[in-house]
């Protein structure tokens, strides 16, 4: 735990420094506050084609919007958007109406036209197109998009498609401005500066510093509560609370479990801890063709020998939870609540480390310095656990991105995560672990059984056949030849001052629209 002169240390080192954000003389005129949120790192861009990440999910929705959206802090129904309604003309035909009057960040008027394109093929489906990598995880079943009136697009599906409305809710749904895309140029010149229909605009991203977005007053859902919002670049946890104890930042993200008690210690200076579990699980992945892991008994037994109740425990304080495979409550009826949690079984671990004549061959473990929440702690004890069952298992640290599986280190296992973007294992198991997944483009995972269970769950209408599939694929993935193994949920914990009225989803969207974010 930080002691009391180290925050104090980095909070004077924090008040040398200043925040971007605007002009003196623009924030005379607008008497709304600045929201600072200190976070560990930023996405790339504020494209969403650029950062489906844990980052991106967090910054990017208050930049775009989408035709529909969950009822986030409510049951989930799914409820118009930027759409006023919509009405299926047929199993495969869906017709969206859009609301009125709604408005870019450029002011121009949002038109059926902008929706086309935002599906069409210079931006999303095309060959060439920048969001092509995205089709096949998110948009397998979309036919074409048109504009049939100025308000009104159709969709065409090439099969019926079960959860098509939900697609329309999730990652790369999001309703860009088609002036402003082909008025930029070049990819390259829009991803810095994309124009959406977001409650903020962008007005600054500066890489490893800072992402900072300007209010869109004329957001359909309301003038936004806040003039600006900067996303500072802190990475060290003690510099974000030190910055929020010393009142530099309103909001300090990603807290790990063992220094939310220094928050609470510190109520009277106005602060306090909010959030928990999200709709995020940690895991781990192994590359199934590294010598080692060949045999699936070796990944089964690194698989039993991790005491992830300890972790939750220990780590966590308890303060997330255990699961039962890579899946979530909150699906609904596709939730298998029956589906068997992992078991802890160190004997039966070197039992499988025998069948396999496993001879203490060295096994790579990468993880990033604390990324996700008490990552290195994590991992730390799991090659403690692994060593003792006697598994030679080495930690590599690499820096975050595409070096967790890039090829090199004798490329082994390592730390992932895995996000549910909407209630149903087909945006989690299936688009992050199936065909068009970063396993398989990696040449680290794939499974025939797994992608032949995938398509059916992807394109079966009857609830207990998608069912049966999903519960086979979980055994593939998780189990018989495994892919990947879920650690626990993950948690997510916010240092936030008083002055502030906001809650988090238990996604990671960050909702700073203004019916979410207030001032006190």
């Amino acid at each position: 735990m930080f002691s009391r002169r180290q925050i104090a240390k980095s909070a004077a080192a924090l008040a040398a420094s200043t925040m971007p954000g605007l002009g003196a003389a623009q924030a005379q005129a607008d008497p709304r506050p600045t929201l600072r949120i200190a976070v560990q790192a930023n996405p790339p861009t504020a494209e969403v084609l650029d950062a489906e990440s844990n980052v991106g999910y967090r910054n990017n929705y208050a930049v775009h919007d989408t035709l529909l959206q969950f009822d986030y802090a409510g049951d989930f129904s799914i409820k118009g958007h930027l759409a006023e309604s919509w009405k299926w003309a047929s199993p495969t035909v869906l017709d969206v109406t859009l609301k009125k009057g709604l408005k870019f960040h450029d002011g121009s008027e949002i038109t059926a036209e902008d929706v086309a394109f935002s599906f069409g093929p210079e931006r999303l489906t095309g060959d060439q197109a920048p969001g092509k990598s995205m089709v096949r995880r998110y948009w397998v079943s979309l036919g074409k998009v048109e504009a049939t009136d100025r308000y009104t697009v159709r969709f065409t599906t090439t099969y019926e498609d079960p959860i098509f409305e939900q697609r329309l809710t999730a990652w790369t749904s999001q309703i860009i401005c088609k002036a402003a895309y082909l008025k930029a140029g070049s990819y390259n010149a829009w991803r810095l500066a994309p124009v959406g229909a977001g409650p903020y605009k962008v007005e600054r991203i500066t890489p490893n510093d800072s992402m900072v977005l300007t209010a869109h007053d004329g957001y359909w859902g309301g003038k936004p509560n806040a003039k600006s919002v900067v996303f500072k670049v802190v990475p060290e946890v003690a510099a974000r609370i030190a910055g929020l104890l010393a009142n530099d930042y309103d909001i300090a993200t990603d807290l790990p479990p063992d220094q939310l008690e220094v928050v609470e210690k510190n109520k009277s200076k106005g602060v306090s801890v909010v959030g928990g579990p999200v709709n995020n699980h940690r895991l781990i992945w192994f590359d199934k063709n590294h010598p080692a892991l060949k045999d699936p008994r070796v990944r089964q037994a690194m698989i039993l020998s991790i005491d992830r109740a300890a972790i939750v425990d220990a780590i966590w304080n308890g303060r997330t939870k255990l699961s039962n495979g890579l899946q979530y409550d909150f699906f609904g009826k596709m939730y298998l609540k029956d589906y068997p949690a992992y078991r802890f079984d160190p004997d039966g671990a070197k039992k499988l480390l025998k069948q396999a004549n496993y001879k203490g061959e060295e096994i790579t473990f990468r993880a990033m310095n604390n990324y996700y929440t008490a990552e290195l702690p994590t991992a730390q004890a799991m090659i403690a656990m692994w060593q003792a069952v006697g598994l030679n298992v080495r930690l590599v640290m690499v820096e975050p991105g595409g070096g967790l599986m890039a090829e090199g280190n004798a490329r082994a296992a390592g730390d992932w995560s895995n996000s549910a973007l909407l209630p149903d294992p087909l945006f989690s198991l299936w688009s992050q672990h199936g065909p068009a997944s970063v396993q398989k483009a990696r040449g680290i995972w794939e499974n025939a059984d797994f992608y032949k269970l995938g398509e059916k769950l992807e394109r079966s209408t009857a609830l207990e056949d998608r069912r049966a599939a999903f519960r086979a694929m979980l055994d593939i993935n998780e189990w018989s030849d495994p892919g990947v193994s879920t650690l626990h949920q993950n948690a997510v914990f916010y240092g936030i001052r008083d002055s502030v009225d906001w809650k988090p989803y238990v996604f990671l969207y960050m909702d700073l629209g203004p019916s979410r974010l207030k001032f006190k």
